[in-house]
């Protein structure tokens, strides 16, 4: 230790010393970094052929429709059927007790032979006394009055053949026979119970045609303006209905239970003029119906084919609604996201047609959907349109924090 020098003295440099140090280091600064632009995937619409159709609701109806009445009265004598069940065009179906309608058959026979009878007679009479008029050995009085029988007892025969003639049909009508193909409800009437009482022609059973089934529908003022402009345009000749003449426009079905329109038929009829109380007009559709799997009553879906356009195509999850309509997220070429309202088509195999605000070459925002707002840079990696898009971000939230809308 040098001379003069203390421990304590030595012990209180060191902590100026120290402090010095200490006090000459200015203290670090936390900086904010930003988060990196969130990724997403983007593509490009694409152009296509699509086939537009026009899609309706409503209900199966029947080929025929035929109530099966007693046109003659007397007791139900048989039922000849099973309710429910398939009969042919001819089919005997009820029987109702004949005896009064056959003896009234027999009755005007008879009075048709002496009918017949009595004009043979008056015929002769007649014939003799022209003659004898004419030799001037008979009276014109007698000659004029037996012409007279004789032109009588002719309407009396023709009265008596139509008498007969009716009462036959009576007899007919008491066997009611199946008018056309198809199946039979239960009877509505038993048996022993006298029918057609009154006068009135009492409902036996319904007949129902389901092969061929028809659904009817009706098609707003707009869509028959647009389909009558497309058909003037390409096939002048064509009559409503149909493409091109002779050719009716195909109709594809889907019942309540299924997704596709998997039965096709045709429009086989156009009403002539508008209902102008609703704006639309009655189009009738005829389905074949082969397997009867159709009933009478159904509620099904209708499609109309209208034609095959080209489109530009977009995913249909990449389109998103809000209360002023359908927009799409498009990123620019500065990797910022905007809002492009679009007017939107027909829906197919998942590509909605963009009929305007999108071209081919714009970006648009397919996943990640939810961690964009407009206005946001992106760091956007290029997928392929037709790519299954569905995640709709991920969470299916759309700019904004709302849950996405969709509308068809």
């Amino acid at each position: 230790m040098p001379l003069g020098t203390e421990p304590g003295s030595m012990r209180r440099g060191a902590i100026l010393g120290l402090a010095a140090i200490v006090g000459g280091c200015k203290p670090e600064t936390n900086a904010f970094a930003p988060p990196p632009p969130p990724e997403v995937t983007v593509a490009n619409p694409i152009r296509r052929p699509v086939t537009r159709y026009l899609e309706y609701t409503g209900t199966t109806e029947a080929f025929q429709t035929v109530d099966l009445r007693a046109r003659v009265t007397g007791f139900l004598e048989k039922v000849n059927f099973k309710p429910g069940a398939a009969v042919k065009k001819g089919d005997l179906l009820f029987v109702i007790d004949k005896r009064t309608y056959q003896a009234a058959v027999d009755r005007a026979r008879a009075q048709l032979l002496a009918d017949e009878a009595a004009s043979k007679a008056a015929d002769s009479e007649a014939r003799i006394a022209e003659e004898l008029a004419a030799q001037r050995a008979g009276s014109e009085i007698d000659r004029i009055a037996k012409e007279g029988r004789r032109d009588a007892t002719r309407a009396a025969v023709e009265a008596s053949k139509a008498a007969l003639e009716s009462a036959r049909l009576d007899l007919e009508f008491c066997e009611v026979h199946a008018p056309i193909d198809g199946r039979i409800t239960k009877n509505l009437v038993d048996v022993g119970n006298v029918v057609g009482a009154g006068g009135q022609p009492t409902v036996l059973a319904t007949l129902v045609s389901t092969k061929p089934i028809y659904v009817s529908v009706d098609a707003s003022e707009s869509d028959v303006l647009l389909v009558r402009r497309a058909r003037m345009a390409r096939e002048p000749g064509a009559e409503p209905g149909q493409l091109a003449p002779g050719e009716w426009r195909p109709v594809d079905l889907a019942t309540a239970d299924a997704e596709e329109f998997g039965v096709h038929g045709r429009i086989d009829y156009v009403d002539p003029a508008l209902n102008p109380q609703t704006g639309t007009i009655r189009v009738r559709c005829r389905f074949e119906n082969e397997d009867e799997v159709l009933l009478p009553g159904l509620f099904v879906r209708i499609r109309v084919l209208m034609d095959t356009v080209e489109a530009t195509m977009a995913p249909d999850t990449a389109l998103l609604s809000d209360p002023s309509g359908r927009y799409a997220l498009v990123v620019d070429e500065k990797d910022v996201v905007e809002i492009r309202r679009v007017k939107i088509g027909v829906l197919d195999q998942g590509m909605r047609a963009v009929l305007e605000g999108l071209s081919t070459s714009d970006r648009i925002v397919v996943n990640g959907l939810q961690r964009v707002r407009p206005g946001a840079r992106v760091r956007a990696t290029l997928g392929e349109a037709g790519a299954d898009a569905g995640e709709r971000g991920g969470t299916g939230e759309r700019p904004g924090g709302a849950p996405p809308s969709r509308s068809r």
